[in-house]
């Protein structure tokens, strides 16, 4: 990054650990981050940007799917929502996760698009324990044993679409064509 008179600059990346997983599959914050990235390429061409973002797995359906948290500046269409969930699965490389997908190991990626200051709220909830603002980071993958942020995101949804990004692939697998009517 370089310097800052004679103290290096250090630019944060990624949390160590932290995995998205269900079944093979094991996704860091770093890939998020990239998922993340490229759908927000899409919102630029309209030009919207996403404000923050976080993630965690569902396991109470069966099979379990990941679900995205976006908070998007700006009202973006309904097709440039339903392409950017797309972008968003497509955008997860890890062999374990494309693999279980295609065979329905893991269930379709769902976007959830949250109302402005939904991490706002998250923001008030953590200076409310007693964290230094400028210490705060979003949390990217909420885990289940973070029930009061898990509780805001799912409280402040304003829309909510799952990828299609697979469906023709499940059905090449299946039955050699797919005929969608």
């Amino acid at each position: 990054m370089g310097f800052h008179n004679t103290t290096p600059e250090l630019k944060f990346v990624c949390r160590r650990n932290l995995v998205l997983s269900i079944n093979i599959d094991k996704n860091t914050e770093k890939d998020l981050q990239l998922s993340v990235e490229e759908a927000g390429k899409l919102l630029a061409e309209e030009k919207l940007e996403i404000v923050d973002f976080s993630s965690l797995v569902d396991v109470s359906t069966d099979p379990g799917h990941y679900v995205i948290f976006l908070e998007i500046s700006g009202e973006p269409s309904e097709e440039v929502l339903r392409e950017c969930c797309n972008c968003l699965d497509r955008s997860f490389v890890d062999p374990g996760y494309v693999g279980s997908r295609k065979v329905k190991a893991i269930g379709p990626l769902e976007l959830r698009v949250v109302w402005r200051g939904t991490f706002q709220k998250i923001l008030e909830h953590y200076l409310g324990l007693g964290t230094v603002v400028s210490q705060f980071k979003t949390p990217r993958c909420v885990g289940p044993m973070n029930s009061k942020v898990q509780q805001i995101l799912c409280n402040n949804v304003a829309k909510t679409y799952f990828s299609t990004a697979f469906w023709v692939n499940i059905c090449k697998l299946r039955f050699g064509n797919c005929f969608i009517i």
